[in-house]
């Protein structure tokens, strides 16, 4: 339940490991059950004796990757990831899948104390697509960069519980 109906949002990676200090953009409604946060397998290394005798084995870190399917992507993010050019109200010119810069992306749960996650450095694959099932839709693979040993891959965060503004509404922070 902690990611039911998240919200993903974007920008552009300042290059250190710190967020963006600009707003982020939201990536728009994300597909039920998609949201998927995986470390991926590194490299096993082995040593094997006469005979074939394992004599030393070591795992090697892999990497983090975030995919989530984006329901009917917006004209909006297909710019915030400059992949065309608006023409006109509706249309878009799409020139590229590749988005040229590395982003920041920031996950937040819907339930107040769920865990969500923010890492300020990753690459994107835009991958649009069409089915019966899903319509028109974009899966965005997000890959974790860590830029040396003493960086994280991501920072994890409890959403918080609305704070008053003392007329008796909260509001989210």
């Amino acid at each position: 339940m902690a990611w039911s109906k998240c919200k993903v949002e974007i920008g552009v990676a300042t290059g250190t490991f710190s967020m963006p200090s600009s707003a982020l953009t939201d990536v728009g409604v994300i597909k039920d059950k998609s949201a998927i946060l995986e470390a991926l397998d590194g490299d096993e290394l082995s040593a094997r004796g006469t005979g074939g005798e394992e004599v030393g084995h070591e795992d090697l870190e892999g990497g983090v990757q975030l995919t989530v399917r984006v329901i009917e992507p917006e004209n909006e993010l297909l710019t915030a990831l400059g992949l065309g050019e608006v023409t006109n109200t509706t249309d878009f010119n799409v020139k590229t899948h590749i988005p040229s810069d590395n982003y920041a992306v920031k996950v937040t749960p819907k339930n107040v104390g769920a865990m969500g996650i923010q890492c300020p450095l990753s690459s994107i694959k835009y991958k649009p697509g069409w089915s019966d099932a899903d319509g028109n839709y974009a899966d965005l693979v997000f890959r974790f960069i860590k830029i040396d040993e003493s960086s994280n891959w991501y920072t994890r965060f409890k959403k918080p519980a609305p704070v008053s503004n003392g007329s008796g509404t909260g509001t989210s922070v």
